[in-house]
């Protein structure tokens, strides 16, 4: 083989070895075979007639023939291993017509081989180099058919060991794997000769592991703000878990339960009407104006709830359920108008005379029940 296409291939096999160390493979032993096509190729300048005329004095050999192998393995480190087995190259041979004369050449080529693999997972797909060696039997034989003359054979043998590399791919599934590969062989008397081959292995053990592909993880639910806070040990001056250079409420009452920004999740506002009114007066006006601050933050722009209207129980259901709504948009209305913006953040109802929240038998019951009441509705149950 020459020297340049050796240098290719180790160029090639190099990165792989180096590049596989980041990787891992699952050890243990595993079995297969393959079959394909091999390749020999030779030149020689010897003179097979010498008596005139000369007959071929340069012979070149390029031929291809079926080929196979067995093979066993090892991964006995997580991004390498050992593999050895047995390779038949076939018989290649070709056939020159000369005149009246004819040539006939052949290479029988087997053996024992061994390597060292590294291995390069690619999810399903392993790719992996190998370099090593191979105890073989290479023969090349020539026999000259001359007309008029004696039969006259030549042949060069290479039984010795000589240095073997290769490289390939395998897609892996549960135990088995399909595989096709390459491997060449540096055998002194021949220019090349190498395999490519597909085959099945079989692993024992555990399903081979893939590479895991880089996925987005799960989102992992936030820890609770008094959680939070403790882990990063910062200053919380109204002690609601949440940092104060992160809390956008920094006054909410002890032990309310807070959302990420730190506002109460559990904040409801109550503002009371006049009998048969949607008006809003200055004290309602007051407690708007006092949280127009934070709705307006763009820090806490996540914040969402409601805004139901109710009634008392005096009068038609009808009239109360529309009066109910006019009191609730008259509370959207002048929110809007303070610069907040509701969008889909808020969502308004009118609930008429349903669910009072005092007796409709007494005349401070009746006032409790006609209100508007603020909520808050995205923390939910439980700590966003």
């Amino acid at each position: 083989m020459d020297f340049s296409r050796k240098a290719i291939v180790a160029a090639l096999i190099a990165p792989a070895f180096a590049i596989s160390t980041a990787f891992a493979a699952e050890p243990g032993f595993y079995v297969g075979a393959s079959a394909g096509q091999s390749t020999a190729k030779a030149s020689t300048d010897q003179v097979l007639v010498s008596t005139p005329p000369p007959v071929f004095n340069t012979f070149h050999f390029d031929k291809q023939e079926t080929g196979y192998k067995g093979y066993v393995g090892y991964n006995f480190l997580p991004w390498l291993g050992v593999e050895g087995g047995y390779v038949d190259l076939g018989n290649p041979s070709q056939h020159w017509n000369v005149g009246t004369s004819s040539i006939d050449a052949s290479v029988d080529a087997n053996g024992w081989e061994g390597f060292l693999v590294g291995i390069l997972p690619l999810g399903p797909v392993d790719l992996f180099a190998k370099v090593g060696g191979i105890s073989a039997n290479f023969d090349l034989a020539l026999k000259a058919n001359v007309v008029g003359q004696p039969t006259q054979h030549f042949s060069e043998s290479d039984s010795n060991g000589m240095w073997a590399y290769g490289g390939g791919l395998a897609y892996n599934f549960g135990h088995w794997a399909i595989r096709a590969e390459y491997e060449a062989y540096d055998v002194n008397k021949l220019d090349d000769l190498y395999l490519i081959s597909g085959g099945v292995t079989y692993r024992f053990g555990g399903d081979k592991p893939k590479a895991v592909p880089v996925v987005a993880s799960a989102p992992v639910p936030a820890a609770k703000p008094a959680v939070a806070a403790a882990l990063a040990k910062c200053p919380d001056g109204d002690k609601d878990g949440v940092c104060d250079a992160d809390d956008q409420c920094p006054t909410t009452p002890p032990g309310a339960r807070v959302g990420p920004g730190g506002c109460d999740c559990d904040y409801a506002l109550q503002l009371e009407f006049a009998f048969d009114s949607a008006e809003l007066h200055a004290n309602d006006k007051a407690k708007l104006d006092a949280i127009v601050p934070v709705l307006k933050n763009p820090k806490v722009a996540f914040i969402a709830g409601e805004v139901n209207g109710y009634t008392d129980s005096t009068g038609d259901a009808d009239y109360n359920l529309g009066l109910s709504k006019r009191r609730a948009q008259a509370v959207a209305d002048y929110m809007k108008s303070k610069g907040v913006t509701l969008g889909d953040r808020f969502v308004v109802h009118g609930f008429g005379e349903s669910y009072p929240a005092a007796s409709n038998d007494t005349v401070e019951g009746r006032a409790q029940n006609r209100r508007v009441v603020l909520r808050r509705t995205d923390c939910g149950p439980e700590h966003p």
